[in-house]
């Protein structure tokens, strides 16, 4: 009998188990059969095929990708009894598809595949189907909205006798107007970001080359790019949303910056640095109105930032230099501070906005003449650079999060063209010629190295196009030629003429073979002007000059650079050439081939035709930044001394020399300082021995050679390298200018009555009397043989007049 309570009773027998028992040495039972899968319907499996078999434009078999996407698509979109989800999706996959297959070129007429002959129907039938069903039906909003941003992009794109880039854009406004609060951030801020690019883009050419021109913007469009931008911020302070604040404040600064808006750049900059808490030294010695790049150019400098030419000595040179040619930076570790450098390094969104801001700031500050503040701006660039930031976006999409809703892709500058970019502008904020190895053609080189081999490691999201690869190698071609005008205009700077020779022609190749000589020819005729202006070739520089301020004008409405630059140069030359016609003809037996200061005379030896072109030279520098200014100055000098308005050329100097020094232009700086010296000849010789022996220390930094290591025993003292390479003027530098100071202090030597002196002065001048021979005696376009006629000191060191003579004193 079983005496156990009933609910306590065994209810099932117990038998001897068929299964073996469990132990450490026995193996664990089988799992219990996976229950079977069940088979994808046909649709659904050809709908995510496109997404399976998408390769980014750089693999080779991404047209095969495509081709295949293409057909499952179709297939899809030929069976009966679609789900109006599915058939509205495979819609939007079709449209997609065809554009990316569009994009890339593969149904051109020429280079074409027979699988895309008409795919330009097909999507525009694509986006009408899909839009279609996406309308009907209240769940498939989200599509819809997606769907219209693609038909925006379509007819932008691809323009039609039924669509155009203003149909876009009206699709774009109709679109942004049809938002309800419950719609996606993302996408609501997408649609106004597309507005604003379809705006500021131009219409696509079937140039590549002049796809990536910069176009400048009208008032319309700009006025229309600037209140779509207020529409975006509005919205994003409304919805409590800083990034896309921040973001908006980007866009507006290189807006400006495009449009060449230098008045509203200012303040544009001052808002993005604050939202983005960059926080810079402004109580520096250099001071001014950021809203307005000339402000400066009557502004009376502060006594500490400015040198006082009539304080400078031989002795101080030096240290000047350094001084002043040279940027003081405030000593703070950290220029960004160190929650806002934690945040730039951990999210990819803000330390893109934060390299572009200060990429703006830097190229503002450059073009206003503030070499200060550009380099504070430049410090903190490359400690963000340098700290890997880029590494956070290396295919160009940086997500910014909207919680609690999905992110905001956005597409950016491609971290390849970012880092030879920040290279680049620090080339061109790095104004100074002077020294061993001037940092402008240090990062210009740096530049060039890093972009031969950028071709090779392109990285693309899966949904570009070879259009987005074509368009990178496209901005890296382009950046190649920009930093290659720097080297040239640095060698032509540092009398290095050979190697301005090989990188303007290198320059030439390159446009030539990418079809960009038309981009570039008016910058390309005005260094082969400098180029002959330096060389002493003043026909073919005059005619270099004409044509540059032509080509430039024409593209650019008499409102360019380099047209203003140009004209300049032609203005100069030619007061240059009656100034030297004038003192031959007062002194038949000057021998030198020197411009001696003619502001004594009292008639006005220019002609009428000189005037008009200087008036015109004046009037086209102002107003275009920091060094066009002073250029500008001098031009004003020059016709003043020629009328006898000494006053007034001593004046205009001035200003020159303030501009010059504030944008750290030490090659513009040596000549203003040339003449303010010989101004002051006559009346003040020891003021003007000072002055014209910081000119002559100038001259001579312009060519100083690299020092060579000495790998030897000893500590580790560096040895000068006597190799000359450029034209055979060794290390003498502005072989031109040191003798035009020359002559001045033999001048001085002669009236105080030192035979000593006038004995050692002489000499050095005929030594720089040789190199300039030897450089006018060059051989002319293109340069076929290099000079081999060295004069110089015997030791084949370099010679610093001043330091020599231990008598520095002159009695008058």
């Amino acid at each position: 009998m079983n005496t156990r309570p009933l609910k306590c009773q065994r209810t099932l027998s117990v038998s001897a188990s068929s299964m073996p028992k469990s132990s450490s040495l026995t193996p664990p039972p089988p799992d219990s059969p996976t229950p079977a899968l069940r088979p994808l319907p046909p649709a659904i499996l050809l709908l995510a095929l496109p997404g399976l078999l998408a390769l980014p434009p750089t693999h080779p078999d991404f047209g095969f990708s495509l081709f295949l996407s293409l057909r499952s698509l179709r297939q899809c979109l030929a069976m009966p009894a679609l789900a109006p989800d599915v058939e509205s999706r495979a819609w939007t996959g079709l449209a997609e598809v065809g554009m990316r297959v569009m994009e890339s070129g593969f149904c051109s007429q020429e280079e074409g595949c027979d699988w895309a002959v008409g795919i330009h129907a097909e999507v525009e039938k694509a986006l009408s189907k899909g839009l279609l069903i996406a309308q009907k039906h209240p769940s498939l909003r989200p599509l819809r909205h997606h769907l219209t941003l693609l038909h925006a992009h379509f007819a932008f794109t691809f323009p039609s006798s039924s669509t155009s880039p203003k149909f876009a854009r009206a699709i774009l406004r109709r679109l942004i107007a049809s938002f309800v609060p419950s719609d996606p951030p993302a996408t609501v801020y997408n649609a106004h970001l597309t507005l604003i690019a379809k705006i500021t883009t131009p219409p696509p050419s079937s140039n590549a080359a002049a796809n990536t021109t910069p176009a400048p913007l009208g008032a319309p469009a700009l006025q229309a790019i600037l209140a779509a931008i207020d529409t975006l911020i509005t919205l994003a302070r409304k919805n409590h949303h800083p990034r896309i604040i921040s973001l908006a404040h980007v866009i507006r600064l290189c807006v400006l910056l495009r449009a060449n808006a230098w008045t509203q750049v200012g303040a544009a900059l001052d808002t993005a640095e604050a939202v983005l808490g960059l926080m810079f030294d402004k109580d520096g010695k250099v001071k001014n109105d950021r809203g307005n790049p000339n402000a400066i150019v009557n502004a009376k400098p502060d006594d500490d930032a400015l040198p006082r030419w009539n304080s400078i000595t031989a002795h101080d040179v030096n240290v000047l230099s350094r001084e002043h040619s040279q940027v003081h930076i405030t000593n703070r570790p950290n220029i960004v501070e160190p929650k806002q450098e934690e945040s730039t390094q951990s999210d990819p969104a803000h330390a893109s906005l934060v390299i572009h801001t200060l990429l703006s700031g830097t190229i503002f500050f450059t073009f206003s003449g503030n070499i200060r503040a550009a380099e504070q701006r430049l410090v903190a660039l490359h400690e963000i650079v340098d700290s890997g930031a880029l590494e956070g976006f290396k295919d160009g999409i940086v997500q910014i999060p909207l919680p609690p809703h999905p992110p905001l892709a956005v597409h950016t500058t491609h971290p390849l063209i970012l880092l030879p970019l920040t290279f680049l502008v620090s080339a061109t904020a790095k104004r100074d010629p002077v020294g061993r190895n001037p940092k402008r053609r240090l990062w210009a080189e740096a530049a060039i190295s890093i972009l031969n081999t950028a071709r090779e490691d392109i990285e693309l999201p899966l949904w570009a196009s070879l259009a987005d690869r074509d368009e990178i190698i496209q901005r890296i071609v382009r950046l190649t030629a920009d930093l290659l005008c720097e080297l040239i205009a640095i060698s032509i700077q540092r009398s290095e003429f050979d190697a301005a020779d090989s990188h303007l022609n290198a320059l030439l190749t390159l446009t030539y073979t990418h079809d960009l000589f038309h981009s570039y020819s008016a910058r390309i005729t005005l260094h082969a002007a400098h180029l002959a202006h330096a060389l002493g070739d003043t026909e073919r520089a005059s005619v270099c000059y004409r044509v540059a301020k032509s080509v430039d004008d024409e593209r650019n409405a008499r409102a360019g650079y380099v047209g203003a630059a140009a004209c300049a140069g032609e203005a100069l030359l030619r007061i240059g050439l009656l100034a030297q016609a004038q003192v031959l003809g007062e002194n038949s037996s000057t021998s030198t081939a020197v411009i001696e200061d003619a502001s004594s005379d009292k008639s006005d030896w220019l002609d009428a035709e000189t005037h008009a072109l200087a008036r015109s030279a004046i009037q086209r520098c102002h107003g275009m930044g920091g060094t066009l200014e002073a250029v500008g100055k001098v031009v004003q000098a020059a016709v003043a001394g020629a009328r006898g308005e000494i006053v007034g050329a001593k004046s205009h100097l001035k200003s020159a020399l303030s501009l010059s020094t504030l944008a750290g232009e030490n090659h513009l700086r040596a000549l203003l300082l040339a003449q303010v010296g010989a101004q002051y000849l006559h009346t003040a010789p020891a003021h003007a021995m000072e002055t014209l022996a910081v000119c002559e220390t100038l001259g001579a930094g312009m060519g100083a050679k690299q020092k060579d290591v000495n790998g030897g025993k000893g500590k580790g003292k560096e040895k000068e390298t006597e190799n000359d390479t450029d034209g055979g003027n060794g290390s003498i530098g502005n072989a031109p200018l040191r003798l035009w100071v020359g002559e001045r202090f033999l001048e001085i030597f002669k009236r105080a009555n030192k035979p000593h002196r006038v004995a050692k002065q002489e000499a050095y001048n005929a030594m720089y009397r040789g190199a300039v021979e030897g450089i006018v005696g060059r051989a002319r376009w293109p340069s076929a043989t290099n000079s081999d006629d060295e004069k110089g000191p015997a030791d084949g060191e370099d010679v610093k007049m001043q330091d020599l003579d231990p008598d520095r004193d002159v009695e008058m």
